[in-house]
């Protein structure tokens, strides 16, 4: 049996790798615990990154949309405020010309209610479509709208009927300068036909699918159909165009003439009346209104028909601004402007005699402040009742100074009562 002794060498060599192996084993293990929290902080910081980046890039796709329903909603508050006060101007300025004509005595005439028809399809479009669209507007409608047939039906017939008046309404100034009288059969045999034609223009129009195209019922992009054109050209010809041109030669013929019938025009150093310089001042005036709103609707009803998208390019506005203008355009003419005048005044003083009256209890203050009113005017004014609580108060300087209508009327001589001092604080009340 042999047995292996160890050297001294050998065992010191065998300690020391011992030694150093687990001296390395150690270090690689401290070493790996020591970088542990910075790979955890690196890991977390990479994160942070990518989580800031991403919340970036959605900003960045999400600024767009932003931006687009942002410039949605202030051109919508735009198109609200344009709409409603078209809606109010108009609605206030048809209203105000139906009112002259009813209250204005130079106005009161049979053959004005061609005028007030004018208007009234004015005022379809003004009190019945703009207030549509203000709905459709507050209520976030796309397009096409709920009330979008409704509303171009409405237009459409008011354009019509107020293009189918036109021409009578010149054919009645004309009579009117001339002399001769309309009856009221006839002239309500216009306002009735101008009505039923543009009814049946309208119905036939949406019936065999002719309409505007601006609710979806037929594609912009797709091709008109043949049966369209035809329909255009004879209905756009005869009951648009037409009408429109008649009306401007027989209004152009009454100015030029001066009297617009059979009879010889006067002779330049005579003076026409005044009711004959009154008519052709409204003929004017109307002519003016035939030009300019028989324009804008015969535009608008030839974008509808012709035009592929009228909305886009405006033309579908004519007829609304035809409906607002037509009203205010009556400020030319004189009776109207004053019509319009006294009617606002009365407005306003109505509301603040509404607003400051008082109720039994206060008879007493009322009636001293009354007093003191009186008293505080001067002694030659006129107290005139237009309307009934509406006061306008003038003086009476250029009635006292008035000239005697009949100069050959000799005066009676004055007694010695009538020589008297007249008592100057009593004010002289007339009701018209």
């Amino acid at each position: 049996m042999s047995t292996e002794v160890s050297s001294p060498g050998e065992d010191v060599l065998g300690w020391v790798t011992e030694t150093a192996i687990r001296a390395g084993f150690a270090g690689v293990v401290g070493s790996d615990q020591d970088l542990l929290p910075l790979l955890q902080q690196q890991q977390q910081d990479q994160e942070g990154e990518q989580h800031a980046h991403t919340q970036l890039d959605r900003r960045n796709s999400s600024g767009p949309v932003d931006e687009e329903e942002q410039q949605q909603h202030w051109n919508r508050l735009g198109m609200l405020l344009m709409v409603s006060t078209m809606a109010a101007l108009g609605t206030l300025g048809n209203i105000f010309a139906i009112a002259a004509v009813m209250t204005e005595d130079h106005l009161k005439k049979k053959g004005n209610v061609l005028v007030v028809n004018v208007m009234l399809a004015g005022l379809v479009v003004s009190a019945g479509v703009l207030p549509a669209w203000v709905v459709a507007l507050l209520a976030g409608w796309s397009r096409p709208t709920p009330v979008c047939s409704a509303s171009w039906i409405l237009t459409t017939l008011a354009a019509h009927a107020s293009l189918l008046t036109l021409p009578s309404l010149a054919w009645e100034n004309s009579a009117r300068v001339g002399g001769r009288s309309v009856g009221v059969l006839v002239l309500s045999t216009m306002v009735g036909v101008s009505w039923a034609g543009a009814i049946a223009i309208t119905v036939s129009q949406w019936v065999t699918d002719l309409a505007p195209r601006h609710c979806g019922r037929a594609s912009v992009t797709s091709p008109r159909a043949p049966s369209h054109t035809a329909f255009t050209s004879v209905v756009g010809v005869t009951l648009v165009a037409l009408p429109l041109l008649v009306a401007l030669v027989i209004h152009a013929h009454t100015l030029l003439t001066g009297r617009g019938g059979p009879r010889r025009p006067l002779p330049p150093t005579v003076k026409p009346p005044q009711a004959l310089t009154r008519d052709l001042a409204l003929t004017g005036t109307n002519l003016v209104v035939t030009a300019v709103a028989g324009g804008c609707w015969v535009g608008g009803l030839a974008g509808d028909w012709w035009v592929d998208d009228p909305l886009r390019t405006g033309v579908a506005w004519l007829p609304i601004v035809a409906a607002t203008c037509s009203s205010f355009l009556y400020v030319a003419h004189k009776p109207f402007r004053e019509a319009y005048v006294q009617l606002f005044h009365y407005c306003c003083c109505k509301t603040s005699v509404s607003l400051s009256r008082r109720g039994r209890s206060g008879e007493a203050a009322a009636a001293a402040a009354a007093a003191m009113a009186a008293a505080a005017r001067p002694p030659s004014d006129v107290r005139v009742h237009i309307i009934q609580g509406y006061n306008m108060y003038t003086t009476a300087s250029a009635r006292d100074h008035r000239l005697p209508t009949h100069i050959h009327v000799k005066i009676p001589c004055r007694s010695k009562e009538s020589r008297r001092p007249k008592h100057h604080h009593k004010k002289d009340v007339y009701e018209l």
